[in-house]
C-alpha cells in the first residue's frame, strides 16, 4: 500500500499538503475509495481512505491506527566525503538497513564541511517510507569531532581508522539487542589525536577486515555488521 509522511497527525480526518496531494491525485492517480498508509514517524501507521481527492489538499479518513515501538539505536557518525551525492547514497542506505541517528562530524582531515540537513531530512523521509520502516531517523546537525566524543553516547561505541594501533574486528563486537554506535573518519583518517581521544572517552578501535575502505563503503558495511551481528 502506497505510504505517505506526515509530521502530525491529531484527529480522524488528514488533509495532505501539496505536494503531497498533487503526487497522490496526478502521479499516482489515487481517487475516492482508494486507501493508502501515512506514517507520522514516531512509530505510528494510520489506515486511510480518500475521501476527497482534490490536487492540492486530498481529505483522507482513518480507518485504523496501528503502532510500532521504537527501534534500538543504531547509531552512524561519519565524516563527509568530498562527493555529496556519496553522503547522500550513505544516509539512504543506512536507513534502509536500519541506522536510527546520524552525526555528521568534522575532523581534522575532512574534505568537505558543509551539510544540508533540510536536504538529508528529505532523504531520511524518502528512505523511511521506502523501506517500510516507522520511525524517522534523527539527523543531526554538523558537530566538530572534539564536541561529539564528549555527548553521552551508547555503551558500545565503536571507532573505526587505519592507524596503527590495538584493534579488534568488528564482528567480534556486535550487540544488536542494545544500542550500538560506530564513528567512521574522513578518505584521511582521523589523526592519532584523535583516536587517542576517543579511547581516552572509552571509545573501541575496530577494523573492518584487511582492505582499505571508503568513507561510503565504511559506513555500510560496518552498520550491515552491527545491524545483523
Amino acid at each position: 500500500m502506497t505510504t505517505f509522511y506526515l509530521k502530525e497527525i491529531s484527529s480522524s480526518t488528514i488533509f495532505l499538503d501539496e505536494t503531497n496531494s498533487r503526487h497522490a491525485v496526478k502521479s499516482l492517480r489515487l481517487k475516492i475509495g482508494d486507501q493508502i498508509n501515512v506514517v507520522d514517524g514516531k512509530g505510528s501507521v494510520f489506515q486511510c481512505e480518500i475521501v476527497n481527492s482534490h490536487p492540492k489538499k486530498a481529505e483522507l479518513s482513518v480507518i485504523d491506527k496501528e503502532y510500532f515501538k521504537e527501534e534500538i539505536p543504531l547509531i552512524l557518525a561519519f565524516a563527509p566525503t568530498k562527493n555529496n551525492d556519496r553522503n547522500e547514497w550513505v544516509i539512504e542506505k543506512g536507513i534502509e538497513i536500519g541506522m536510527t541517528q546520524c552525526y555528521p562530524i568534522f575532523t581534522q582531515n575532512s574534505e568537505r564541511r558543509k551539510w544540508n540537513t533540510e536536504r538529508m531530512n528529505k532523504i531520511a523521509i524518502s528512505a523511511m517510507k521506502q523501506s517500510g520502516r516507522y520511525w524517522l531517523t534523527k539527523i543531526h546537525e554538523p558537530i566538530n569531532f572534539e564536541d561529539f566524543i564528549s555527548i553521552d553516547h551508547p555503551k558500545n561505541k565503536l571507532i573505526a581508522h587505519c592507524r596503527s594501533s590495538i584493534k579488534k574486528p568488528l564482528h567480534n563486537l556486535t550487540e544488536s539487542s542494545k544500542p550500538q554506535l560506530i564513528v567512521i573518519g574522513p578518505e584521511g583518517d582521523f589523526t592519532e589525536k584523535e583516536i587517542q581521544l576517543a579511547e581516552e572517552n572509552e571509545f573501541t578501535s575496530i577494523h573492518l577486515g584487511e582492505n582499505r575502505l571508503r568513507t561510503e563503503t565504511a559506513c555500510i558495511s560496518s552498520l550491515s555488521v552491527l545491524k545483523l551481528g
